[in-house]
C-alpha cells in the first residue's frame, strides 16, 4: 500500500511539473540584462518548436531557433543572433516548475565558439 501511495505522489509531481505549450515572458540577467519571451509548440509526434526573442537595452533582439530538446520537465534550446555586428549563439538549459521556467544561458560566438557571456533566466506563462 504505501508504494502504490508513494508511486501516486510521484506520478501527481511529474504531471504538475511537465512542458506546456505556450508563451513564456520574463527576465534574463548575466553581463547585462533584459526582458525574455519563449513561445513553444507542441509539432508533430512529440517534437517541439520554439521562438525566443530578448532585449539588450532598448533594441528587441529576434532569433533563429536552431534546436529544441524537450524531456520530461527539462528544456535546452539553441539559437542564433545577430547583436551589434556580431553573429552569435546562446544555448539555454532550463527546468519547468508549474507554470514557470527558469535556467542558464551561455553565449559565444559562431565562428569559432569564443565565449561571450553567461547568466541566469527567469519566465513565467502568460
Amino acid at each position: 500500500m504505501r508504494k502504490l501511495l508513494l508511486l501516486l505522489i510521484v506520478t501527481l509531481i511529474q504531471l504538475g511539473a511537465q512542458t506546456a505549450p505556450g508563451t513564456y515572458t520574463g527576465s534574463w540577467s548575466g553581463g547585462a540584462s533584459g526582458d525574455f519571451r519563449l513561445t513553444l509548440t507542441e509539432a508533430d509526434k512529440g517534437d517541439w518548436k520554439a521562438d525566443v526573442v530578448f532585449t539588450m537595452g532598448t533594441d528587441e533582439v529576434k532569433t533563429k531557433v536552431t534546436s529544441v530538446k524537450v524531456e520530461g520537465n527539462k528544456i535546452t534550446v539553441i539559437y542564433q543572433y545577430d547583436l551589434q555586428g556580431a553573429q552569435l549563439q546562446s544555448n539555454i538549459t532550463g527546468e519547468f516548475k508549474g507554470k514557470t521556467i527558469e535556467g542558464t544561458y551561455k553565449a559565444t560566438t559562431v565562428g569559432d565558439g569564443s565565449a561571450v557571456d553567461e547568466g541566469t533566466w527567469k519566465v513565467s506563462a502568460k
